[in-house]
């Protein structure tokens, strides 16, 4: 949990800095543990309306993005632009489509 708020943080300062608000995140070798719970805290403490304006691409294996297709579910049903896909270049051409 405290990775997922460092994350946030950093995603939150290089979006103000730089003036970018689409990230692409490869998460491939990491081992997401996590439960609805815990990302609603998540939500409920970080998500404020800089982040609304932020376009999220993770990459993950094919097993997590099965498995974690909720957080992608959670994650729009509260209007923040999050993907997830296995491949970079499907990842990469929703990054670059005129946002909706």
């Amino acid at each position: 949990m405290e990775d997922l708020v460092l994350l946030g943080q950093s995603m939150e300062k290089l979006a103000t800095d730089w003036d970018c608000w689409r990230f692409l995140i490869d998460e491939r070798a990491v081992a997401m543990e996590i439960d609805p719970l815990g990302l609603t805290e998540f939500a409920e403490r970080c998500i404020d309306e800089p982040r609304k304006k932020m376009r999220v691409a993770v990459i993950y294996t094919a097993e997590n993005v099965s498995r974690l297709h909720w957080i992608e579910t959670f994650l729009q049903n509260r209007c923040i632009p999050y993907r997830q896909f296995s491949s970079f270049e499907a990842a990469k051409q929703w990054l670059m489509s005129t946002c909706s």
